[in-house]
């Protein structure tokens, strides 16, 4: 376009001369000339415009596609941590669900044969069974399930602690109490100290807390065959924002960690290898999430160790004053502050004692009762039960007969299992509410105890809910509970 310009300034000198010399004929070709060159101006102005707008729509159409793509790739992303999400929960469940259904018939019939006649010798082997049954669950339920589940739910942005008042000795008493029975003649000692300038009531999340302690103590008496292990809590400085600050300091004397291992314990799977270990044996998510908790709360958490003599792990945490103390600060209601406290397993059995099956019960409780259960072992341990407590309980195997019987008879009370054949508890349970006209009370009886699972059973139409395994004393709660209050109602509408 620049050339056409340069051709046009050319040809002007020449027609400036001929106007000298022929004016009227050379105001003709210089006002043709200009009317060309004005033409051309215009023309190449619009040919730039055009290309300008020709490249943006270009550029908007490839900014679209970039758009487009990238909405297309977080969703695909999604999609795909949904799916593993759905994948994980469903491997839990799975795995939950057979470890605790088994487990319910193993400690169930061992519930039925202690309150059989024993010798001194086979109940002392009984009691022994028992307890290493209940602390398998224990552990399972917070090694295996627990450390995946709050493993997933550390990571996630936002998660928000709970406000409660709760008592931290009795905390902390429950949860010692918990590895008690681990605890035999020639195994570690378990004890606590709570100094005097603790307070027995804080305002907290108290699962989080006895979540860090449960792992913590689980790793310890792991690798502490002998000797001691020991809690000591004890309060820190006060806070510009009036919280109270606690250190937790648990102690053990077993094989310890070597300098090696000892950076990478809160950071993922390790193998220790040291005096009382086993080669290769893992030491699993439990301190992972143990440091994303403490972190949680406003606190940080560090272990110091030395092979053969033991380990020591610190935290702190953060917690609110009581809402609503229970004691006066004149009478704080504990007597023993700072004195060493031993959890031995003697307490341990003694205050675990099942209560005693007695056919009087259902006189006192009398109630139409179906299970529906579709595990042989499940199905005599529960029956058993119930008829040692005077019940007649009816059985069905799944969703199918439960409407079935439900249609021919009139129950009370329908024990509910939740995975069965053909029609499980839920939508067995949705089927009673909108077919029956006298509606039984629907309790969960079910090995599904993940987060959500109590929810799903009560939004299906349920009642209440018991985990597998079934505790007897839990059971029998339940059962004088909505007896009681099938009773009420009955004299409310009889009257």
């Amino acid at each position: 376009m620049k050339r056409r310009y340069y051709v046009l300034l050319g040809l002007s000198v020449p027609c400036i001369l001929l106007l000298q010399i022929y004016p009227w004929g050379s105001a003709l070709i210089v006002g043709f000339a200009m009317l060309l060159c004005a033409y051309y101006f215009y023309r190449t102005r619009l040919e730039g415009a055009e290309s300008r707008n020709s490249a943006m729509q270009q550029e908007n159409e490839d900014l679209q596609l970039q758009l487009d793509s990238s909405i297309t790739k977080e969703q695909r992303a999604n999609l795909e941590a949904e799916t593993a999400k759905k994948a994980k929960r469903k491997m839990l469940a799975t795995i939950n669900h057979e470890i605790r259904t088994p487990m319910n018939g193993l400690l169930g019939m061992t519930l039925l044969l202690e309150n059989t006649d024993l010798t001194k010798e086979q109940r002392e082997y009984i009691e022994t069974i028992r307890f290493c049954g209940e602390n398998l669950m224990s552990t399972v339920n917070g090694m295996l399930v627990n450390d995946l589940l709050n493993f997933s739910k550390s990571e996630r942005a936002g998660e928000v602690l709970e406000k409660k008042d709760f008592e931290l000795r009795n905390c902390v008493t429950e949860i010692l109490m918990m590895f008690a029975g681990r605890a035999d003649k020639d195994g570690p000692e378990l004890s606590y100290r709570i100094e005097a300038l603790v307070p027995d009531q804080l305002n907290g999340d108290r699962n989080r807390l006895s979540l860090i302690l449960i792992n913590l103590i689980e790793n310890a008496v792991r690798h502490t065959p002998k000797g001691e292990i020991s809690l000591v809590i004890r309060s820190l400085s006060a806070t510009k924002d009036d919280k109270i600050a606690l250190e937790f300091e648990l102690r053990d004397t077993g094989c310890g960690v070597s300098p090696n291992n000892l950076n990478q314990l809160f950071k993922g799977v390790v193998a220790e290898v040291g005096p009382g270990s086993i080669e290769g044996q893992p030491k699993g998510l439990g301190l992972v999430v143990c440091k994303k908790l403490v972190e949680m709360m406003g606190g940080s958490i560090e272990v110091r160790s030395q092979l053969e003599k033991g380990s020591v792990f610190l935290f702190s945490a953060y917690f609110n004053p009581a809402m609503k103390p229970k004691h006066s600060p004149l009478n704080p209601g504990i007597g023993d502050r700072g004195t060493k406290i031993v959890v031995s397993k003697t307490n341990k059995m003694e205050g675990n004692k099942y209560p005693e099956l007695s056919e009087a019960f259902s006189q006192e409780f009398p109630l139409r009762i179906m299970v529906a259960e579709d595990n042989e072992i499940n199905q005599k341990f529960i029956l058993k039960i119930l008829s040692k407590l005077g019940y007649n309980a009816t059985l069905a195997r799944n969703g199918k007969e439960v409407l079935e019987m439900a249609d021919l008879s009139s129950y009370d009370l329908i024990l509910m299992d939740v995975q069965m054949p053909d029609m499980d508890g839920l939508e067995a349970t949705r089927m009673v509410r909108l077919c029956l006209e006298k509606q039984p009370v629907i309790i969960a009886m079910t090995a599904n105890a993940l987060d959500g699972d109590q929810d799903n059973c009560i939004q299906a139409g349920m009642d209440d809910y018991i985990c597998k395994p079934v505790e007897l004393n839990k059971l029998m709660e339940q059962l004088a509970k909505w007896g009681s209050a099938i009773q009420s109602k009955q004299k409310h509408t009889s009257s």
